[in-house]
């Protein structure tokens, strides 16, 4: 009998200590989370197909895709399409500027091409909005490779896994409740 009891009491003892312990751990984690700061915004671009033009005639054409990584407080004072405001930013660097030199696509800067394009953008959204750019693709196909339809012949790489696609927005945490 008296192991019974001591057995009954041990296991009382166990299970309130066990939710002492998770309520406590659980109310720590919890604070936590909402100390956390919260995650970058970003507004993604479609790829973007850019004519290349030289001597009068389409030569080829860029595939470009791109995201911005956007101050949320700005871009809530921001009434405009900030994709198409980019897209412009690309077409006015890669096709007006013609910044990219397909022959010597080794040679070109990504850092400064970026940069550009965020100082370029804040400029005519006159708001320092953009915090940074990724180029997630840009590549070059040529017009004699379109005309060729060869399957295997593939698109020059212009830049080449310099930065990871954005995290995809994470879903709404429930209460549990």
């Amino acid at each position: 009998m008296i192991k019974l009891l001591a057995t009954g009491i041990w296991i009382l003892v166990v299970t309130l200590g066990g939710v002492y312990a998770a309520v406590t751990l659980g109310n720590h984690g919890a604070n936590q989370a909402a100390d956390a700061p919260p995650p970058p915004h970003f507004v993604q671009s479609e790829t973007v197909t850019l004519p290349v033009v030289a001597d009068g005639k389409v030569t080829g054409y860029f595939l470009v895709r791109a995201s911005l990584q956007v101050d949320e407080d700005a871009l809530k004072e921001v009434h405009v399409p900030v994709p198409a405001f980019l897209t412009d930013e690309l077409y006015t660097l890669l096709v007006g500027d013609k910044l990219v030199n397909v022959k010597d696509a080794d040679k070109f800067d990504v850092a400064a091409f970026k940069a550009k394009i965020k100082d370029g953008l804040n400029t005519r959204l006159e708001k320092p909005l953009v915090k940074e750019v990724l180029v997630e693709q840009m590549d070059f196909i040529s017009k004699e490779d379109i005309e060729a339809k060869d399957p295997n012949r593939k698109p020059q790489k212009i830049v080449v896994n310099t930065d990871p696609p954005p995290p995809k927005p994470a879903p709404a945490a429930s209460s549990g409740h």
